[in-house]
């Protein structure tokens, strides 16, 4: 089982909207997918709430913890709720707590999708040693585009001092991009320019289509609105890219 966790200590960077889009994607593809929503907001469990298994994320933070796929979908989710909010205060130990409980799930799911909150305190931190692959949307203005380093530092130290040198960083990828901003595109050329080798290729435009996807629990390739089908094609080009890169060997395999 392949594990991506969608990554960013900033709020509104599209990391909901890239992890369930990503699982819909995958279960199309008829792959069994995991979806664990760490973040108390809980728009990935809103969205997604039809999967809903009867594991929720916060448990997954517990040892002996094992989820169950259900029967009659490709995707199940691990719900989010109120207490996540208390796995930050918890014991270090729960750290490796949840990458030891997938291990343990690892042979009923093929991938395993995990959409984090915006903060880095031991729930994100767990998420990121339970990783075999990091995705980190980024929003291209100024702020986010500073906060860029210290992200980068924060996956690199965690996979460090865990002895997680075998995840891998799959980039960082432009979302709720305005193709018609100037100071957005000049961000981007910047970008490029200084952590050009940690950028993945390819973005996400900004576009009407996904908040209505959201709202009405599909995906947006499946709304008929004509700027729902153009945001449906860059966003599949984009999974596809994202799947293709999770596929690969591991390192040293």
């Amino acid at each position: 089982m392949k594990t991506i966790v969608i990554n960013n200590q900033k709020g509104g960077v599209g990391k909901t909207t890239l992890a369930v889009h990503l699982a819909w994607f995958m279960a199309e593809a008829d792959r069994r997918v995991l979806v664990i929503d760490v973040d108390a907001q809980s728009n990935a469990s809103d969205t997604l709430r039809h999967y809903a298994g009867s594991t929720l994320a916060a448990d997954l933070f517990k040892p002996g913890i094992r989820v169950v796929a259900r029967e009659d979908e490709g995707l199940t989710l691990a719900p989010a709720d109120s207490s996540l909010t208390d796995l930050d205060r918890s014991s270090a130990a729960a750290i490796t707590t949840l990458q030891e409980n997938l291990a343990i799930a690892s042979d009923q799911f093929d991938a395993c999708v995990i959409d984090t909150p915006p903060s880095l305190g031991l729930r994100s931190v767990g998420c990121l040693v339970a990783a075999s692959h990091v995705l980190a949307p980024i929003y291209l203005e100024d702020y986010s585009i500073k906060g860029v380093k210290g992200l980068m530092q924060t996956v690199i130290g965690v996979q460090r001092r865990y002895g997680r040198q075998d995840t891998k960083f799959l980039g960082l990828l432009p979302s709720n991009f305005n193709t018609k901003s100037p100071r957005q595109r000049s961000h981007l050329e910047q970008l490029l320019r200084e952590a050009g080798k940690y950028v993945f290729p390819g973005q996400i435009v900004a576009r009407d289509g996904y908040a209505e996807a959201v709202a009405e629990r599909l995906p947006v390739w499946k709304l008929k609105r004509r700027s729902a089908q153009e945001a449906g094609r860059e966003i599949r080009d984009v999974l596809a890219k994202i799947v293709a890169q999770m596929d690969e060997p591991a390192h040293g395999a």
